[in-house]
Order: structure tokens, then C-alpha cells, then sequence
């Protein structure tokens, strides 16, 4: 009788088991579908310039070229995944001593500033298909600003212009935008 009493309580709990893992099984197997689509936001900008061929002018009658420079935020693609950026430029030379002689001609500092790591930051967000006003319209070369020693060693100068862009959602101003992109975690 024993024994006919615990084979009935192995067959209950054996029972009790394999119903309870059915359902356990069907519990967790059961799911519902949805897809949600995200795109990353883009923007693509460049640089625009304006710049005749000069003339070659020696360096010591103080050169002044015409010289425009702007950023466009071209971004192409779908509507709704192009964003609105900040931007910025900077300068560099390809001769260190010419350099330190160049002046810009009609430098917009209204709408362009100028901070202590090398860059000019435009202020306002550039929305697609827009363009930041010249950063300047030309440059003369001050030839009292340069060593006379390196004078006959000057061959050509170029002027290097470097440009970069972050989205600027989520940011009050072109400065917290910046300095999220240069602190990232």
C-alpha cells in the first residue's frame, strides 16, 4: 500500500511537472512583432572659395589677392534625415613666416569668432542648402612682418583651409554643441 501511495504521488507530481513546464514552455516562447525603423541624421558640408589665378607679385611690394571663403551645408538624401550644423574653420599656411604676414581683408567677426584653440566658429546652425556668409573676401601679405633672411627662399604660398561640422540638435548654441563633440565620454 505504501508503495501503490507514492507511485500515485510520483505520477501526480511527474504530472503536476510536465503540465507546468507546457505552459511555462508556451510562456515563454509567446511573442508579438514590431519593427521600428531609426535613420541617423546626416549632414555633409564643404568648403566653397573664390579665388582668381593671381598674378605672381614679389613679396616685398605687399601682395593683396582676392580671396573668398565660405561653408555650405550641402547635405543630400532623403527629406527628414538631413540636419541642421555648426561649423568651423581653420587656417594654416604653407609658409610659417609668410604666415605671420598675412592680414584678412573684411574678416566678418559678426557672424564668425575666432577662439583661443585656432578655429573661427560660425554662431548659427546652417540648415541644409545653406551657406555661412565669406569668413573673409581677401588677404594682403605685410612684408614687414617677415624675417628678410627667408625672403629668396619663398617660392609659393598657399593658404590651407580646414573645415569641420557637427549636428547641432539638442544644443543651445554653437559653443555647447563644440564642446560636447571635443569631451565625448
Amino acid at each position: 500500500m505504501k508503495k501503490r501511495r507514492k507511485a500515485v504521488i510520483w505520477l501526480a507530481v511527474l504530472t503536476v511537472a510536465v503540465l507546468g513546464i507546457g505552459g511555462t514552455a508556451a510562456y515563454l516562447t509567446s511573442f508579438d512583432r514590431k519593427e521600428n525603423i531609426a535613420a541617423a541624421g546626416s549632414n555633409t558640408t564643404g568648403i566653397e572659395e573664390e579665388f582668381p589665378d593671381p598674378s605672381p607679385t614679389p613679396v616685398e611690394n605687399n601682395p593683396e589677392f582676392t580671396k573668398k571663403v565660405w561653408v555650405s551645408n550641402t547635405s543630400p538624401g532623403e527629406e527628414g534625415f538631413n540636419v541642421e550644423c555648426y561649423v568651423r574653420l581653420s587656417l594654416g599656411y604653407s609658409d610659417h613666416d609668410i604666415g605671420k604676414a598675412v592680414v584678412l581683408r573684411n574678416l566678418d567677426q559678426t557672424n564668425w569668432v575666432f577662439r583661443e584653440d585656432g578655429y573661427y566658429y560660425y554662431r548659427y546652425p546652417l540648415k541644409e542648402g545653406e551657406s555661412t556668409p565669406p569668413l573673409f573676401t581677401g588677404f594682403y601679405i605685410d612684408s614687414s612682418r617677415i624675417d628678410k633672411t627667408y625672403l629668396n627662399h619663398i617660392s609659393e604660398f598657399r593658404i590651407q583651409i580646414y573645415e569641420e561640422s557637427v549636428q547641432s540638435a539638442g544644443f543651445s548654441d554653437y559653443l555647447s554643441a563644440w564642446r560636447y563633440y571635443q569631451n565625448q565620454i
